[in-house]
């Protein structure tokens, strides 16, 4: 049985919600990543985007609808950490979600880390960066211009979309799955398939791309 305690909160948590100004703001927050090698980003369950920036500072752009802070910049060693505030209302404004672009500058040659669990993960113009995303049930969507790092994507129920501007892409495919179906139009040497498992490469196969579902249906083109 829920105790009335348990359901007196849930209602004040649905009042702050409905209590924010549901006018959209735009937070800022810019670091530098000189002698940085590695991004982390925890979005739990706020989409987030990551695209090129124009600027020598990397760039966070978090949408609001409340009076609550933007992403939170921390820089250790030679790792920066992004993190979202852990403001439990916004989970409740099912009409306005929060959510994340983080504008990476071109100089920035290191890895970038991706760990959540149900929020949406996009990338676009992407080039010269490994990329490693962790998500349960999200989708990862990322749009290649030209593919020169490694990638690694887990998820558990998530959709996975890779797309490429080149035709012949420099990759070692590996796809893993328990159920999700696989949709893969790129040209593919040496190519071995079965309902769970998905081997070959493409050009040089120097870049090793790495996708791994339960039930998330894969598709690369």
């Amino acid at each position: 049985m829920i105790k009335p305690t348990t359901i007196s909160l849930f209602l004040v948590l649905i009042m702050l919600a409905g209590c924010s100004t549901g006018e959209e703001e735009v937070i800022v927050n810019k670091e530098s990543v000189e002698d940085i090698e590695e991004i982390k980003i925890n979005f739990a369950s706020t989409d987030v985007k990551i695209s090129p920036g124009e600027s020598d500072q990397l760039e966070t752009h978090l949408n609001v609808y409340d009076d609550g802070t933007g992403a939170i910049l921390d820089k250790s060693s030679k790792r920066l950490s992004i993190d979202l505030d852990k403001d439990i209302t916004r989970l409740f404004n099912l009409k306005n979600q929060t959510s994340l672009e983080v504008k990476v500058p071109q100089q920035f040659k290191g890895k970038i880390i991706m760990d959540g669990s149900s929020g949406n993960v996009s990338g676009k113009e992407l080039i010269q960066n490994d990329i490693e995303v962790r998500t349960s049930s999200g989708n990862i969507k990322l749009y290649f211009v030209e593919l020169n790092n490694d990638v690694k994507l887990t998820t558990t129920s998530g959709k996975v979309s890779v797309n490429f501007k080149e035709q012949q892409p420099n990759l070692e495919l590996n796809i893993n799955t328990n159920s999700g179906r696989q949709s893969i139009d790129l040209t593919l040497n040496g190519k071995t398939q079965t309902n769970k498992k998905l081997q070959g490469f493409s050009g040089n196969g120097e870049n090793k791309m790495e996708i791994t579902t339960k039930s998330g249906s894969t598709n690369v083109n």
